[in-house]
């Protein structure tokens, strides 16, 4: 089974998030990041998934 491309970006190998959940990206100690979703979680962002997420979102 595949997910919509568009709707959806790999942000960790083992997180995979639906765009439009997608609250803020925030700052994770010196260097990383992690993503805050519309229904409170954190999640890490690898610094790949990072580079997938600023194309995504024109940041």
């Amino acid at each position: 089974t595949h997910l919509p491309g568009s709707d959806f970006v790999r942000i960790h190998r083992s997180a995979i998030v639906q765009v439009k959940q997608i609250s803020r990206l925030e700052l994770f100690g010196k260097e990383s990041y992690q993503l805050i979703l519309k229904n409170g979680r954190k999640l890490k962002v690898s610094n790949s998934g990072y580079r997938l997420l600023k194309e995504r979102l024109n940041l």
